[in-house]
């Protein structure tokens, strides 16, 4: 594989001590690993070979195999989750925990200043909270496999659409001469905007001779009788609070 490579992968991955499986890409093995499955589409993620979407290490020992390939790749910690920081475990008072009515038990997630961390240890009115990666300072080992690369522009559109809105049923992308135009109904907007972004950057970065990446947002009649058009041209659906 090369940097900038559209492929998808399969994967487990598996602490290289205790043998617990923390991700992976195939349900039955979530199933019995007793991860949880709600909420997920299981199978092969597709990702972009060197733009950091996945672990550093994993990332380079892409480079070196091939579609089909199947690889075990041990990961020390400063090329998987980091080494543990002691800076990172702090002490919070536990009033702060009262005032914000969040249960300081062991083990419970909590945000704090746009960190997470889990709750160690409550002792004489003060919690302990670790805020590194749970697998910070851990090695780790993933079984690997390139599935496949996606060449040619339709075909890198196509898995990029899928990768970027998988929760867009009938996405409209159209692609002619440079230009890769996305097409969607306004009631769709909310659903992709906040994803549009990254989405044009990828089409950029990697469909080849894409010189320009437009969104055209088409509105219909029925759009307008389930809206309110306010003064200031915003647009509210049924039910939502203004």
């Amino acid at each position: 594989m090369q940097k900038g490579d559209l492929i998808s992968i399969s994967f487990t991955g598996r602490d290289i001590v205790t043998g617990k499986v923390f991700d992976t890409t195939y349900q039955e093995v979530a199933q019995k690993e007793g991860l949880p499955t709600q909420d997920r589409k299981w199978g092969p993620v597709t990702m972009v070979v060197g733009q950091n979407e996945i672990l550093a290490g994993l990332d380079e020992k892409l480079l070196q195999m091939s579609v089909g390939e199947k690889q075990k790749v041990v990961l020390e910690p400063a090329h998987a989750f980091g080494e543990r920081n002691p800076q990172l475990v702090k002490v919070i008072p536990l009033n702060e925990f009262t005032k914000n009515k969040v249960p300081p038990v062991p083990g419970t997630i909590v945000n704090a200043n746009d960190m997470v961390g889990k709750v160690q240890s409550v002792s004489g009115g003060r919690v302990r909270v670790d805020f590194n990666p749970d697998l910070a300072g851990r090695t780790v080992e993933y079984d690997v496999e390139i599935t496949k690369q996606f060449t040619g522009a339709n075909e890198q559109l196509d898995a990029l659409v899928k990768k970027a809105f998988p929760n867009w049923e009938k996405p409209i992308v159209k692609n002619e001469k440079g230009v890769v135009e996305v097409v969607a109904p306004i009631r769709d907007m909310t659903k992709i905007q906040r994803n549009l972004p990254g989405f044009s950057k990828l089409v950029l970065d990697v469909v080849k001779g894409t010189t320009e990446v437009r969104v055209t947002t088409v509105f219909t009649p029925n759009d307008f009788n389930q809206m309110h058009v306010h003064e200031d041209g915003t647009m509210h659906g049924d039910g939502e609070h203004e």
